[in-house]
C-alpha cells in the first residue's frame, strides 16, 4: 500500500459526509424547536397564572373592603367608599338572583374595571379588563336566631386572550357580614 491512498482513507474515516451533517443539523433543529415551543408554552401558562392570581387578589380586596365598611352601608345600591389601585372607586349592586354564580343578564349590573398589571399607568391597552357583579343578600332570620347579617357575593370575570383564543376566566367569592363588629 502506498502512503498516498492510506492518507486518503484516513481522511474519509475522520470526516463527516454531507448526508451525516444534514441529518445532525436536522436533529438539532427539531430538538431546538421542541425546546423553544416548550418555553413559549411555559411563558403563556405563567402569564395566565399571573392574571388569575391578580384577578383573585383584586376581587378579594373588594370583598375585604365590603366586609369592613359600616354595616348600614351594605344596604346601599352603590358603594362609593371603595379604593382600587389607590384611587377612589365605586361598585354598583345588582338585584339578588336565584343563582349568583350564573347571574341574570337582564338585571345584573356589570362593574367594569381596568387593572394595571404591567404597571404602565399611561398605557391602558395592556390592562386587564375585569367585570365584577355584586350581590348583597339579607340573610337575617329571627326564627333561627340569625341577627342582622348580609351575605356578600362578588362574581368576577375577564377574557383571557393570551393563547389567541378567547377563554372565559372567572369565579364567585362569598362572605358574611353581621351587624356585630368584628376586629
Amino acid at each position: 500500500m502506498n502512503s498516498h491512498s492510506s492518507d486518503k482513507r484516513q481522511r474519509r474515516i475522520d470526516a463527516f459526509s454531507l448526508v451525516e451533517l444534514m441529518i445532525a443539523i436536522s436533529i438539532l433543529t427539531l430538538v431546538g424547536l421542541g425546546t423553544l415551543s416548550g418555553m413559549l408554552q411555559s411563558r403563556r401558562m405563567t402569564e395566565g397564572s399571573i392574571y388569575v392570581a391578580t384577578a383573585t387578589t383584586v376581587a378579594q380586596g373588594y370583598i375585604e373592603q365590603l366586609k369592613n365598611m359600616k354595616f348600614d352601608l351594605l344596604d346601599e345600591s352603590v358603594f362609593t367608599e371603595l379604593i382600587n389601585q389607590g384611587a377612589p372607586d365605586t361598585l354598583t349592586v345588582s338585584p339578588m338572583v336565584a343563582d349568583p354564580e350564573v347571574g341574570d343578564s337582564a338585571t345584573d349590573v356589570p362593574n367594569v374595571k381596568l387593572i394595571d398589571i404591567n404597571n404602565t399607568t399611561s398605557d391602558t391597552t395592556d390592562d386587564l379588563q375585569m367585570t365584577f357583579v355584586v350581590y348583597i343578600d339579607d340573610i337575617t332570620d329571627s326564627a333561627t336566631g340569625i341577627g342582622d347579617a348580609r351575605r356578600i357575593i362578588l362574581r368576577w370575570s375577564y377574557t383571557d386572550n393570551s393563547n389567541k383564543n378567547a377563554r372565559f376566566v372567572g369565579n364567585t367569592l362569598y362572605a358574611i357580614r353581621s351587624s356585630v363588629p368584628t376586629f
